[in-house]
């Protein structure tokens, strides 16, 4: 999980039906407090749809059109679910709110508890997710795993939690596990290609030639990015903290 910029709100999420909409949940809840039987206060009215193009097209290209929890890159947010951060069941008027919306994978979405966490999560628009959580991961690119840097950070630890489920399966549940393999393969994937352009770049450093070690730092810098898949896992790697010089780094 990465830090994320949030840009400005969709003009389809900020129209008068939305901003309705949120008043009438207020007065929704309200009248679910009093009543005898709260079921039968009826619902609010939807005032439209939170997959807009412009949302999805800001998913895109501020999100990079990856995963918000996992980092796997879908080249396109259509092809994703829109996730809400603080679930529908628990604040109903944050079902169009933009800073509730982020973009996930459809397995991870499924995956994710509905019921939200004592301690909360981590938002990545709000909270320093990359000094807060720490992640590693095994020889070949193989066991990734995600813990709280400060052991008393409860919602660090909750969303570690949570990547690690998405990432791993349950502990036990060997079906959970199968359900989860694409996603390690592809990191699996990505690891070689960061280690082989690690080595490229030595061998280019050592050869003198101005032009291979700069077609090397470019392959680096690109593979590293916050653009392309798995960057927090990509960059906790042995030989990236070792051998990559910082200003590689975005």
């Amino acid at each position: 999980m990465i830090s994320l910029q949030r840009p400005p709100v969709p003009a389809s999420l900020n129209t008068p039906a939305m901003q309705q909409y949120v008043a009438d949940c207020a007065a929704y809840a309200a009248a679910c407090a009093a009543a005898p039987d709260p079921a039968t206060v009826p619902l609010p009215a939807k005032p439209g749809s939170y997959r807009g193009s412009d949302v999805l097209q800001a998913f895109d290209t501020y999100f990079f059109s990856k995963c918000y929890l996992t980092e796997q890159w879908h080249g396109s947010s259509y092809e994703m679910d829109v996730d809400h951060f603080v679930p529908v069941n628990q604040n109903p008027a944050l079902k169009f709110d933009w800073n509730n919306l982020f973009p996930a994978a459809h397995k991870a979405n499924m995956m994710r508890p509905r019921q939200w966490p004592a301690g909360g999560l981590l938002d990545p628009c709000q909270d320093n997710v990359e000094r807060r959580l720490e992640a590693t991961i095994g020889p070949l690119g193989r066991d990734p795993f995600f813990e709280a840097a400060d052991p008393a950070d409860q919602a660090a630890q909750n969303t570690a939690d949570l990547l690690n489920l998405l990432h791993n399966g349950r502990i036990g549940d060997e079906a959970s596990r199968l359900n989860t393999k694409h996603l390690r393969v592809a990191i699996a994937k990505q690891y070689h290609a960061v280690t082989q352009a690690i080595l490229r770049f030595q061998q280019a450093q050592l050869s003198g030639n101005p032009q291979r070690l700069a077609n090397a730092k470019r392959e680096l810098r690109t593979l590293l990015s916050r653009q392309l898949p798995f960057t927090q896992l990509m960059r906790s790697m042995d030989p990236v903290v070792e051998y990559v010089p910082v200003d590689l780094l975005d």
